[in-house]
Parts: C-alpha cells; sequence; structure tokens
C-alpha cells in the first residue's frame, strides 16, 4: 500500500509541476496580448486625440506588431506545444529556461521600441528572441519525435520549419539594407518574407496541427497523404507572391498568387472537415460558449481562405494591397480571428486557461471588439473601393469598439492570476505529500537496509561457523552609401507645369477632399502628424505642385527615383500605393490640399517663392 501511495503522490506532484509551467506561459501571453492592445488603443488615438508630440506612430506600430507576434503569439503557441507533448520533468525544467529568456526579450522590446523604434537595444532584444526560438524548435522537435506520427504531429513539425524559413527574411534585411538600401523591392521582399510565413505558415499550421492532433486522440483519423501535404505546402510558397507584388506590382505574379490560394483552400478543406463535422455537427452554432469561440476561429480562418480565393481576380488582388484597411483587417482575421479563438478555445477546452464567470465575460469582450473592429475595418476598407467616402466618425468609433481588447484580457488575466494562486497552494500541499513520500521512502529503505543486513550476517556466520567482526533579426540597417542625386523639384512624371489660377477652386477642392477621404486618410492626416505617411498640413509650401501630382499619379517611378521622395520612404518604411489617379482627379486633391494648408497655417504654395 505505501508503494501505491508513493507513486499516486509523485504523479500528483509531476501533474502540477506541468500546470503551474503551462499556466506561467499563458500568464505572461496574454499579459503581452494585453500590452499589444494597449499600444493599438494608442495608435488608434492618434487620428482621434493629440498625443505627446514625444511619442511617435511609427514607433508604436513596431511595439505593436513585436509584441504581439513574439510575444502573444508564440507565447501561445509554443506554451500549448509544451503542454500537449512534453511531460518529462527533466525536459520542462528546459523550456521553463526559454520561456524565462523569451519572456525578458519581450519585456526588453515592450520598453526600446515605443522610445526608439529600430535601434540598438530593441534589435538586439529581437535577435535574443529569435536565437531563443532556435533553441526552443531544436529541443521541441526533439521531443516530438517521440510522438507517434500522425497528421497533426506532421503539421506541428512543419509549423516549426516554417517558423525557421520566415526568419531567412529577417537575417536577409541586414545585407541587403547595407549594400542596395532600404529602398530595394528586396529589403521590402524580405520583411514580407518574414510576415507571410510566420502568420500563413508557423501560426496557420500549429493551428491546424493542434486541431488535427486533438482529433487523433479522439480516435479520429485525418486521410493525409504525402501528395495532400506538399500541395499545402506549394499553396504556401505559391501565396507569397501576392506579398511580392505589394512592392513589386508584376503582372504574371497574380496568376501564380491565383493558383496558391486555390490550392489553399482545397488543402484546408481536406484538413478541417473531419474537425468541423466531429466538432460542429450540421454546422449548427454550439450551445457552449466555449465552443463558440472555437467556431469564431474557425470561421475566420475559413473566411481567410474565402478572401484569398476572390484574389484570383487580379483587379480585386490589386485592391487588396492597395488599400490599407483591407490589410489591416486581413492580418486581424489571422492573428485575432483564427489563432487567438482558435487556440484559445483549445487552451480552454483542456484547462491550459482557466474556465470561470469571469474568463466567460472575458472572452466575450474579445470577441465583441474583433467582431466589431473587423466590420468597421473591411467596411470602411469597401466604401473606399466604391468610392463611397468615410463612415461618418469612423476613427472615433473604431477607438471605442477596440477599448473592449484590454477590457477583455484583464479580466482574463485576473482569472489567470486567481487560478495562479490556487495552484501555488496546491504546489504547497504536493511539496508537504512529497516530504511525507520521502519520509515514507526513508522508511521503507531503512527497512529494507536492516533486512538485507540480517541476511547477510547470517550468511557470513551460516559461512564463517559464527562470529562477527548514492531559444528581425530583426535588424534595420542603415541605408547604403549611393551617389547623391540632384533632386528636381517639380518630381519624375509627365506634369511639368501647373496653372493654379487666382485663390481657391472650391469646386475642385471639394471634388478633391471626396477623393482624400476615399484613398488617402487611412495613412495620412489633414495636420502635421506623422500617422503611417507624414501629415498633409503644410505640403504646398514644402513641394512644388507639379512634385506633388507627379508622387499622386506616377508613385512606382517616383520612389524609384526622386531623391526626396526615397527620403520619406526610408523614414516612414511603408510604401506609397499606386491608386490608378488620374492628372484631372491629382489636380482635385492639390487644390483641396492647398484650401488645407491655407486654413491650418494661413499660407499656401511657399515652395513656388
Amino acid at each position: 500500500m505505501e508503494t501505491v501511495q508513493i507513486h499516486i503522490e509523485q504523479q500528483q506532484f509531476k501533474s502540477v509541476r506541468n500546470e503551474g509551467f503551462t499556466l506561467s506561459s499563458m500568464r505572461w501571453a496574454v499579459f503581452f496580448f494585453l500590452m499589444a492592445s494597449l499600444l493599438g488603443l494608442l495608435m488608434r488615438y492618434f487620428f482621434v486625440g493629440s498625443v505627446f508630440e514625444a511619442i511617435e506612430y511609427k514607433n508604436i506600430l513596431h511595439a505593436h506588431s513585436h509584441i504581439a507576434l513574439l510575444g502573444w503569439g508564440y507565447l501561445l503557441v509554443t506554451g500549448i506545444l509544451v503542454f500537449t507533448f512534453v511531460k518529462n520533468q527533466e525536459r520542462l525544467r528546459l523550456y521553463k529556461k526559454l520561456l524565462f529568456g523569451t519572456v525578458l526579450a519581450n519585456i526588453g522590446m515592450l520598453l526600446s521600441f515605443p522610445v526608439q523604434g529600430y535601434g540598438l537595444f530593441s534589435i538586439t532584444f529581437s535577435t535574443i528572441h529569435l536565437l531563443i526560438s532556435y533553441v526552443f524548435a531544436f529541443h521541441f522537435l526533439k521531443d516530438l519525435a517521440k510522438a507517434e506520427k500522425s497528421t497533426g504531429t506532421y503539421l506541428i513539425k512543419f509549423a516549426l520549419i516554417w517558423m525557421l524559413i520566415s526568419s531567412i527574411g529577417l537575417w536577409a534585411v541586414a545585407p541587403i539594407g547595407a549594400t542596395l538600401g532600404r529602398l530595394h523591392p528586396l529589403y521590402f521582399m524580405s520583411v514580407q518574407w518574414f510576415l507571410h510565413f510566420q502568420l500563413n505558415g508557423w501560426f496557420v499550421y500549429a493551428l491546424l496541427g493542434i486541431l488535427a492532433y486533438q482529433l487523433e486522440i479522439k480516435g479520429w483519423g485525418i486521410a493525409f497523404s504525402q501528395v495532400k501535404a506538399w500541395i499545402l505546402h506549394f499553396s504556401l510558397l505559391l501565396t507569397y507572391a501576392l506579398a511580392v507584388s505589394w512592392s513589386t506590382p508584376i503582372r504574371g505574379l497574380f496568376l501564380i498568387n491565383a493558383v496558391g490560394v486555390i490550392l489553399q483552400a482545397i488543402a484546408y478543406y481536406w484538413i478541417l472537415k473531419p474537425y468541423v463535422q466531429q466538432a460542429f455537427p450540421n454546422f449548427s452554432i454550439p450551445n457552449s460558449w466555449i465552443n463558440r469561440v472555437m467556431y469564431l476561429g474557425l470561421f475566420s480562418l475559413v473566411l481567410k481562405a474565402a478572401i484569398q480565393v476572390a484574389l484570383v481576380i487580379p483587379d480585386v488582388a490589386t485592391i487588396a494591397y492597395t488599400i490599407r484597411m483591407y490589410v489591416i483587417g486581413f492580418v486581424h482575421l489571422v492573428m485575432l480571428g483564427a489563432i487567438t479563438f482558435g487556440l484559445g478555445a483549445y487552451s480552454l477546452k483542456n484547462q491550459v486557461l482557466p474556465i470561470s464567470s469571469l474568463s466567460k465575460w472575458g472572452w466575450f469582450s474579445l470577441s465583441l471588439g474583433f467582431i466589431l473592429t473587423e466590420i468597421l475595418i473591411l467596411g470602411q476598407g469597401t466604401l473606399i473601393w466604391a468610392k463611397m467616402g468615410f463612415l461618418p466618425n469612423y476613427y472615433l468609433f473604431l477607438f471605442l469598439s477596440s477599448i473592449f481588447f484590454p477590457i477583455g484580457l484583464i479580466l482574463i488575466l485576473t482569472d489567470i492570476f486567481r487560478k495562479n494562486n490556487t495552484l501555488k497552494t496546491s504546489e504547497q500541499t504536493i511539496q508537504i505529500m512529497k516530504n511525507n513520500t520521502q519520509i515514507l521512502i526513508n522508511r521503507k529503505t531503512m527497512k529494507s537496509t536492516m533486512l538485507m543486513s540480517f541476511g547477510v550476517a547470517l550468511l557470513l556466520m551460516t559461512s564463517c561457523g559464527g562470529g562477527s567482526n548514492e531559444s528581425q533579426g530583426t535588424y534595420t540597417p542603415p541605408s547604403a552609401q549611393t551617389t547623391e542625386k540632384q533632386a528636381d523639384p517639380k518630381g519624375v512624371g509627365e506634369i511639368r507645369s501647373v496653372d493654379l489660377g487666382e485663390g481657391i477652386d472650391e469646386a475642385m477642392a471639394s471634388k478633391g477632399k471626396a477623393i482624400v477621404d476615399m484613398k488617402c486618410t487611412a495613412c495620412h492626416q489633414l495636420n502635421d502628424k506623422r500617422v503611417v505617411g507624414p501629415g498633409f498640413q503644410g505640403v504646398t509650401s514644402r513641394r512644388r505642385p507639379e512634385w506633388i501630382m507627379n508622387m499622386i499619379t506616377n508613385v512606382d517611378v517616383m520612389l524609384d527615383e526622386d531623391p526626396v521622395a526615397q527620403a520619406l520612404l526610408e523614414e516612414c518604411l511603408t510604401r506609397m500605393p499606386n491608386q490608378n489617379i488620374s492628372i484631372g482627379d491629382s489636380r482635385d486633391i492639390l487644390e483641396f490640399l492647398r484650401k488645407n494648408d491655407l486654413e491650418k497655417t494661413g499660407s499656401m504654395d511657399a515652395a513656388l517663392k
């Protein structure tokens, strides 16, 4: 009986140790999600209120994206993987050390990016995170190899492989930036390489693999041959073409992307169909709130694939990367929708995350924030595409809807800390049990020793006839030194002379405002504040009218050849899309910018003087 009791108590202690590691990982993951949501809220406040001059939008943007991907996303996925596949206590101690290093790296990025953007400290902490992820991948692949081979483990293995492949883009930006400069298309392609294979490779494969594995341990099989697997891999490679077209708009890339998204949709169908049939028979909305969270995650993944299928039409694909709302909405659909709710529901089902009324309201708030913001972002993008202007108070409503994210995360984090306190009490109890177990072991050992000693003594006495004598980089290098080119104040393009007329033409300015509202205000504000791109205030006093109109109508050539446009691109690190604006429409925009400058600064056209 004592032996049975010892075995049970040892197993209980190991279970608590495993749960403690996982809860710690999830606690930090949710904490960084909260930080990313607050940074995102601050970014949206830029459009509705005033912020301190010392706070730069692009620095907040870099901090938000890094903490969301490398804090929340990375810790969520790796925490679930360790929870699911690693039980050995020695291995758990190793992963605990890696978790400690990952947390420190994320805290470093959280503190440095808002202050300096890409700089010495932020790049150092990003590189540390990257190196830790290599160590994690190396050790986890060894642990994964011990599991029974299945579709789930196969997809998880390739999730890690794609994570490693995505990092090639980070290492590439250093030599490309040093030799070709940060304005070269290869530089932007390297950044897009990292983002594409992180989102659609590392995170999506991990989600698909975990869902498949969950089915398999319940006795369901997913027929997924090598041919089907390579169709999935091939689709991932081909869909990178759309990301390339963002910086290098070549018609043939759209065809490559079209083939990729069709193959991807087929592969997703093969993997998700068995899971949906088992989890959601008849496609009915489940009664359980946890299953509804899972439903939202799966719906987001299916919607992602459906949107990508629509991109087989070249004009639609052009719109997708030209309208910034669509880009943001799509990234959120993958990261917030599919990954957060898909893996979040898995964590709740397996008690990786706590389940209570507090947790329920937290996830409800997250879901509400996600649905409202996606409707606003994608809806506004559609209005821009349809040339129907902006929703009234769009940015205000977007800001208010985003408040639901930190509210929900605070509730979830509070519940995690509550469970953590309970777990600490359990650990103390288990420690007492462990001490008692050790006493039992010592007693048992003493008894065994006495019996053995007696037996040895008896043997000696018989023989002698009596007697007795114990695991971006994220690195942004300085531009290559190039021969300085003399800038033409009129820019590069066919517009060499502009007749401004007398005063402001109100009819032209009104038409120009409508176009600016539709195509420009997602990246530019009418004041002097920089968001994605520079503010419009004072532009007619800094640039000649010909330069402004050439920048609007001939943006690709301007970014390639005009030194002033290149300097702006290097400063903003976001390539202005070609929105195919006609010369007539660009003249209307110019007139509106003249009127805006006159109203805000009291002067205009100073560049002509």
